[in-house]
């Protein structure tokens, strides 16, 4: 099988556990706690984060400012996720 052929499971593996962890989370948090649910948002935070730099390369270069912009939200958003789990938790 090659490597860019539509039935390689590859690239198809992010996008997925970003799209089932966004929509989990809520979920988690209803269900457990929002420690859970937050912790579920932060990686889903960091899939997407990951999933754009991934497309860093197949973007046209006056994109990667926006892309790295991007980046940079999800990571920030991710950190404040973990962090006000943190709080919660040992509050």
């Amino acid at each position: 099988m090659r490597r860019g052929s539509p039935v390689s499971k590859g690239p198809f593996l992010g996008p997925l556990v970003l799209a089932v962890a966004i929509l989990a989370g809520p979920f988690i948090a209803w269900l457990y706690r929002a420690e859970a649910g937050l912790v579920v948002m932060a990686l889903a935070l960091c899939a997407g984060s990951f999933a754009l730099a991934g497309g860093l390369d197949a973007t046209p270069g006056h994109l990667h400012r926006w892309l790295r912009l991007g980046i940079g939200i999800n990571l920030t958003l991710a950190a404040a996720c973990v962090a006000l789990a943190t709080w919660l938790l040992l509050r």
